[in-house]
């Protein structure tokens, strides 16, 4: 068989094929767009350890904390990008109601106000709706921390060469001539002001030394919580993704279904109605106790417990609402031990009232005093659903709104002083060492009661201790430290 050879490609293949020849394409603008934007985010990245470093390292906490928290949003919605005037303006008002908490005192309940609200202006800044900033708060620092280590693993890795060598190209292009002569003209002035060429020397002559590693471990600690609020854009989905459908077929019969949400009902409103007749006899009735048991033990022992009892009370109403609304008589069932739910635990306050007016008010007894009132609106508020009709959804909103806003009210309000002045105006059996205990804030009401009263409580000079300088200071001890002064400024000497 003869071979027949073509020799030479034809004109219009050449032609044709100049892709061949073709010089390699420029990478693409949105490929630019994100080098430039990792840059940033970067630079934002350095700045934030810097200026947490500055803030918050070996200063005890507080305005420091609020201001570098600002910055963080500041950063996080320069990282983002555009965003409306009104989402601006929700981020806005977020972040001072979320932070302000922070400047009045560093405290517990302040720290997780922050980091909640924190949570739901970075979710806000992500650009997620309304009903998808609870579930984003749940899931933002765990996703942030996946994050940073996937960027950081690809960081490290698997570096785009391309990319690396424009950004290099592009650098030495914008910057090598600037720092070039500005060393120059550095060296140049350096030489003619001995002054300046004094203080270069003296920086330069100083011993350089590495951090210490508890420092590297706080930025370390750092880095993550900054590069979450950095790439936010990049989690917007897997924050707001709705949870995964619960799968679907014939439902089997719980532990709670009619039969027992029928005898559950019948058996708790006959036990209740033991309770409330035998608070109704010895608390509001005024009827001797039995012997060996005194009111204020009375008091006592059914002041928590009642507490706990709302409490479940409430999550079995939400469990069994799907059949009691489609019985009337399960309707009236609940209703009723719901309101003896509410009116035990009304009778639970009144009995810690009885067992303060003797023993004293404590951190303790407040709290309890707080969740009780939380408890009698939420069993209200079950009972107010039950009547109308409403769902779930309903009421959590509007008994989580309630439990929100009572916590952020209790931020700004000073316990130790309010404790120390109900005590020391009432007669109780004073505690004087649990007194001395309080924090600053009942410093001014335990001296101020000591001049009027002309007797010592607390050993020792009543001071409080200022701030070493503005990271440290708050707001709430400010004020304390002002009246202390103007409080042992009238004493007689």
């Amino acid at each position: 068989m003869k071979t027949f050879l073509i020799r030479g490609v034809p004109m219009a293949m050449q032609q044709d094929g100049w892709w061949l020849n073709a010089p390699p394409a420029e990478p693409a603008q949105g490929q630019g767009r994100t080098a430039q934007g990792t840059l940033w985010r970067a630079g934002f990245l350095v700045i934030l350890l810097a200026l947490g470093d500055l803030l918050v390292w070996q200063a005890t906490p507080g305005l420091s904390l609020a201001v570098f928290a600002m910055a963080m949003v500041v950063a996080a919605v320069t990282a983002a990008g555009g965003m409306t005037a009104r989402r601006g303006m929700v981020v806005g008002a977020g972040s001072l109601l979320a932070f302000l908490p922070l400047a009045e005192l560093v405290q517990p309940l302040s720290f997780a106000i922050a980091v909640a609200g924190g949570s739901a202006v970075f979710a806000a800044i992500a650009g997620l709706r309304p009903e998808q900033i609870l579930r984003a708060m749940l899931r933002l620092w765990p996703l942030g921390m996946q994050q940073t280590v996937q960027d950081g693993a690809e960081a490290l890795g698997r570096p785009d060469s391309v990319q690396v060598s424009n950004w290099v190209q592009r650098a030495l292009m914008r910057w090598l001539v600037p720092v070039a002569l500005g060393l120059v003209f550095v060296g140049l002035l350096l030489m003619a002001n001995p002054v300046a060429d004094r203080w270069l020397a003296e920086v330069t002559s100083r011993d350089l030394t590495l951090p210490a590693a508890d420092r590297i471990g706080f930025w370390l600690c750092l880095l993550p919580l900054v590069w979450t609020g950095l790439r936010l854009p990049a989690m917007r989905e897997r924050l707001g993704a709705a949870p995964a459908a619960a799968r679907m077929g014939p439902g089997r019969e719980g532990l709670i279904n009619p039969g027992s949400t029928v005898r559950a009902l019948i058996l708790f409103n006959a036990v209740f109605a033991v309770q409330t007749v035998l608070d109704v006899v010895y608390l509001y009735g005024g009827v001797g106790l039995p012997e060996g048991i005194s009111h204020a033990e009375y008091a006592h022992r059914g002041a928590y417990p009642l507490v706990v009892t709302g409490l479940l009370a409430g999550g079995f109403a939400l469990m069994t609402r799907r059949w009691v609304l489609g019985d009337r008589a399960l309707r009236v069932l609940l209703l009723l031990w719901v309101a003896q739910n509410v009116a035990l635990v009304v009778s639970s306050l009144v009995r810690l009232d009885l067992y303060v007016s003797v023993y004293g008010l404590t951190h303790l007894r407040l709290a309890a005093g707080i969740w009780m009132g939380l408890t009698a609106a939420g069993l209200a508020l079950i009972f107010w659903q039950v009547c109308a009709g409403r769902n779930n959804r309903w009421l959590v909103l509007r008994g989580g709104g309630l439990s929100v806003a009572v916590l952020y009210a209790c931020a700004f309000v000073s316990f130790d002083a309010m404790i120390a002045r109900y005590n020391l105006s009432h007669p109780v059996r004073q505690d004087p060492s649990y007194l001395c205990a309080l924090g600053d804030a009942a410093r001014p009401v335990i001296a101020g009661f000591e001049i009027t009263q002309r007797r010592s409580i607390c050993p020792g000079t009543h001071r409080i201790a200022s701030p070493r300088d503005w990271r440290e200071w708050g707001f709430r001890n400010a004020r304390a430290r002002n009246s202390l002064a103007t409080i042992l400024a009238k004493a007689p000497r």
